[in-house]
């Protein structure tokens, strides 16, 4: 303890004696660890945070599939399909169904839409989570006539009810139909899956879901279901028990069930599955920019080490060993990391803020990022490694000069051997080898995000506001009431000042909701309901293509008899005209589409353009418009396209639905432009995060190569003197050290593009229409890191050309 404690104090004193270097090396170490100390508290709060239920390993989410109608991808569930697998399966302990509607609350101040959960009477038993205040609901509660009860979020009790604790046994009126509190959730309980959602808005109170007689035949998908799995069960066991349930609900229900299956997701991979690649990727960046910062503080230490040979040698003259000398300098180089740590986490705190503010809502749905003690351990063991790393190399050529050499050169700095300046250079193409990979990565993102923001929606989103209404039914119970409050709506808006046209949608382009069913042609084969082809379904009020600037390619719009009174017409989008109809002219032809009742047939009498409703990077669906009196929704979305800033009618759109209904919400007020923005958030976040890294990769690098070539220069002074003495030029000196480095530089760059080739390839689920080894991209940040890297040589070569051969022929 003695001699640590005698290696720290004078360790201290080195790095005070020298404050450029400690500094330079301190703000290197700092960018480094602070950069992956707050990458990894984004990790551990999602990746490797457990959720807060009881025995979360235990709980999974179980979906339908169909690779025919759904591409294979995750799909929600019939009523009638999941009480079958409740009776039916041995492996779960229980399962629970749930769906989110959006709700008008009134009768508890100004009237609000507020997302409701209707989930199986048993949901929060199984997660294993209590009610804060009151109760969670009982058995009985999830029959037909005995639902009139709610369940509170902390946030909705306590804006609504000031965090009153009598509040139990109150009612509220939601959709006009009272309701009787039972319960309060605790302050952060939440139960969102995007996947599955309905309104694309994370719940704000709770209503048991009461299932009838009529939901055992299979009708319609719209559940999502969470399982609790039997102890010692695991999720492929679930898996396989699941497959063969299906396969007997497809021979008792073929018409429904044929070619539909299932699949159980463990329900963390079902949180994180979306963003874990993002934020790996990420993970490895950073990891890369910490090893660049310690290859370049390595070779500062290197060039120290150099200078202190004598120092060193003296030391072992007196009898030091060779690994107390080691271990001297290891300990500042760990003195030196412990620094760059501390000052690497003040750093991190301050970047989780940034992360916050820059992440979308679909990588982070987190409140707060908190520098806890896995992240504190994270970065003592991080500090405690890049001491060692950045620190033993040169320690350990240090420790290996001879006393005799060193000695005898009457106190000046030895100039260093050849070893020393090949592990210099060695660092130093690993440096750029490790930058190109970094900006290899960086660039194939940004190419990626330029080439999907410049694919076209199949919309204008400039100048366009939208706001969500949902009528109650128990107001508006007639079909003719929902059309023609909406009719009477739009004509108010459309007399506004500054309004070009206004409409509304049942789903409006890239905001994550959407309805979508199986239809027929007529004079096509029937196929069985199980093997229909499948399209996406909007309802829409007049004018709505105007409004949204969606071309017509043939045939007509809707007249005003259609759009007032049911017709049965329909107008399709132009990749059902080429997938269905190939080179036929669909005008005039029927299509039956199983959304109503009594399906009728709707003729065809327009065809308009494609439009990227799931978002940019996915090809346009097939997709039927109804006339709003076709399919009466109660819930809509009004689209208003504005001559100006459409932010500033909200207002006055506000006050026009409360004249015409008091008591009538409206909510989400966005522009197209800001959902626009979203749908391509994660990948903005993504390309930014890894540019930044591969830009300071790249400063790192040019620093790197710099600090070599100067430090060359310095030790060549002699021998360019002597060349200038026999004649060399300025421009063959130049040549000579930019010739160097260059060499460097070729060789890094060849080994990093072996590299990127190897690893960008896990980019690929992350690029749109770029390859992960686009030769465009990879040649492109190859010429940007040879002219960075000859700009870094390009000034200890001109102070090479200015040496005076008479001062350094005297240098020795």
């Amino acid at each position: 303890m003695e001699a640590l404690w005698q290696d720290l104090r004078y360790g201290v004193r080195m790095l005070a004696k020298s404050p450029g270097f400690t500094a330079v090396a301190v703000l290197t170490l700092a960018l480094g660890i602070g950069a992956n100390s707050a990458i990894f508290s984004v990790v551990n709060a999602t990746l490797l945070a457990q959720l807060p239920y009881k025995e979360p390993d235990r709980l999974v989410m179980v979906w339908e599939q169909s690779a025919k109608h759904h591409g294979g991808t995750n799909n929600v569930v019939s009523p009638g399909n999941f009480l079958h697998w409740q009776d039916e399966n041995t492996v779960f302990q229980q399962m629970a169904a749930l769906a989110d509607f959006n709700q008008n609350l009134t009768g508890a101040g100004a009237p609000e839409q507020i997302t409701a959960q209707a989930v199986s009477a048993n949901f929060f038993s199984l997660l294993g989570v209590n009610a804060a205040v009151g109760r969670t609901f009982i058995p009985e509660e999830g029959e037909k006539g005995k639902d009139n009860v709610v369940i509170l979020s902390d946030g909705l009790w306590k804006r609504h009810f000031g965090g009153d604790p009598g509040v139990v046994g109150k009612n509220l009126l939601l959709n006009g139909v009272s309701q009787t509190i039972v319960g309060v959730m605790p302050a952060g309980f939440q139960f969102f899956v995007q996947e599955g959602t309905l309104t694309g808005s994370h719940p704000q109170l709770w209503t048991p879901f009461a299932f009838t007689a009529a939901n055992r035949t299979p009708r319609g998908r719209y559940l999502s279901v969470l399982a609790r799995l039997k102890p010692g069960v695991s999720p492929a066991q679930a898996q396989s028990q699941m497959d063969s349930v299906t396969a007997q609900l497809e021979k008792q229900f073929p018409e429904f069930d044929k070619g539909w299956g299932v699949r159980v997701v463990p329900l963390h991979e079902q949180f994180v599955g979306g963003i874990r690649t993002a934020l790996l990727v990420l993970l490895g960046a950073v990891a890369f920019v910490l090893l660049i910062a310690c290859a370049n503080v390595a070779n500062l230490a290197l060039s120290r080490a150099t200078a202190r040979k004598r120092e060193l040698a003296i030391r072992t003259a007196l009898g030091a060993t060779r690994a107390r000398t080691i271990r001297q300098m290891l300990t500042e180089s760990i003195l030196l990391s412990v620094v760059g740590g501390a000052a690497g986490l003040l750093l991190a705190a301050w970047g989780t803020d940034v992360l916050l503010a820059l992440s979308p809502k679909s990588l982070l749905e987190l409140k707060s990022l908190r520098l806890d003690a896995k992240v504190v351990i994270f970065t003592s063991g991080l500090t405690l490694l890049t001491g060692i790393v950045f620190g033993f190399f040169p320690a350990w050529e240090a420790s290996r000069a001879g006393i005799g050499e060193s000695l005898k050169e009457g106190g000046r700095t030895p100039a260093s051997g050849a070893r020393g300046n090949r592990l210099r250079a060695g660092i130093v193409v690993a440096e750029i080898s490790l930058a190109i990979v970094l900006l290899a990565g960086a660039g194939l993102l940004v190419r990626s995000f330029v080439r999907l923001t410049a694919v076209s929606p199949g919309f204008d989103p400039s100048n366009t506001l939208t706001v969500k209404l949902d009528l109650p039914g128990a107001k508006y119970r007639q079909d003719a009431q929902r059309i023609a409050f909406f009719r009477e709506l739009l004509n108010r808006i459309n007399a506004l000042p500054g309004v070009v046209s206004a409409s509304a949608s049942s789903f409006l382009p890239l905001t994550g909701l959407a309805a979508a069913t199986g239809f027929e042609i007529e004079g096509h084969p029937v196929p069985n309901f199980a093997e229909q082809p499948v399209a996406d379904v909007r309802v829409i009020a007049p004018d709505f293509f105007r409004t949204m600037r969606i071309p017509l390619l043939r045939g007509r719009l809707f007249t005003e008899q259609e759009e007032t009174e049911i017709s049965h017409v329909v107008i399709i989008s132009n990749a059902m005209a080429r997938e269905y109809f190939s080179n036929a002219d669909p005008i005039g032809k029927r299509v039956t589409i199983h959304m109503k009742d009594q399906d009728v047939p709707s003729q065809i009498v327009g065809v308009v353009g494609d439009v990227r409703h799931y978002g940019l990077n996915i090809a346009p669906r097939a997709m039927v418009y109804w006339p709003h009196p076709e399919l009466s929704y109660p819930f809509m979305t009004l689209v208003v396209r504005t001559q100006s800033d459409p932010a500033r009618i909200a207002g006055a759109v506000r006050q026009i639905v409360s004249s015409m209904d008091k008591d009538q919400p409206v909510a989400d007020f966005r522009t197209m432009e800001q959902w626009l923005a979203e749908s391509v958030a994660q990948a903005r976040f993504n390309t930014l995060l890894l540019a930044i890294f591969g830009a300071v990769a790249c400063l790192l690098a040019m620093v790197g190569i710099y600090g070599v070539m100067a430090y060359s220069v310095t030790q060549r002074t002699q021998e360019i003197g002597v060349r200038v003495a026999l004649g060399a030029r300025p421009r063959d000196v130049l040549q000579m050290i930019v010739g160097q480095g260059l060499k460097l530089t070729l060789l890094g760059v060849a080994l990093g593009i072996a590299g990127a080739f190897a690893l960008t390839r896990l980019l690929a689920s992350l690029l749109y229409d770029v390859t992960p080894t686009d030769p465009i991209t990879f040649t492109a940040v190859s010429l940007v890191l040879v002219v960075v890297a000859l700009a870094a040589c390009s000034i200890p070569a001109r102070r090479a050309t200015k040496v005076d051969p008479i001062v350094a022929l005297r240098y020795e």
